[in-house]
């Protein structure tokens, strides 16, 4: 799950704090979230902060060194691999272009993330020095990767030569 938060400006009406924002879910199905409650203290000033925290899960599943192996090396089709970092800007705009992939491409890749941060042997073991990359993965051996943040057509033209291969 990723966490998300901003910081957003609202306003005083009548003794009440409003709030209102969107959040965009992966099916593209825009919800409002509506929440206000009353001032208790009316010598504050008209404009004011608030912090507002979220979390998002993924549609992608969560590969770890505990289950590489069984994932990814002993899988019986190809397999993409999101390596990604919590603190990363580009690892959230690359994770929307994989949760389409994992859907479009369901029952022919399996697709995964795995937090770099927390699994340094495997990232060393591929020699990932930076954050995102996509390596995808035929009978247990690497046969592609893409660096950085790319548009959708680069990742899935790396899995169409690995799936004609």
């Amino acid at each position: 799950m990723q966490t998300c938060s901003s910081l957003m400006p609202f306003q005083r009406q009548r003794s009440c704090y409003s709030i209102s924002f969107h959040l965009q879910s992966p099916s593209t199905t825009k919800k409002t979230i509506y929440n206000s409650f009353s001032s208790h203290n009316n010598k504050s000033s008209s404009v004011r902060s608030l912090k507002i925290s979220c979390t998002r899960s993924h549609d992608m599943a969560v590969v770890s060194g505990d289950t590489w192996d069984e994932c990814v090396l002993n899988s019986d089709i190809p397999v993409l691999v999101e390596f990604w970092a919590a603190w990363c800007g580009p690892c959230r705009m690359v994770h929307r272009e994989m949760e389409e992939i994992a859907k479009e491409y369901s029952g022919k890749i399996n697709c995964y993330m795995l937090k770099a941060d927390e699994n340094m042997g495997i990232a060393e073991k591929y020699d990932i020095k930076v954050v995102p990359v996509v390596l995808l993965f035929k009978n247990g051996k690497k046969c592609d990767s893409v660096t950085g943040t790319m548009p959708n057509y680069v990742y899935m033209a790396a899995i169409e030569r690995l799936l004609s291969s």
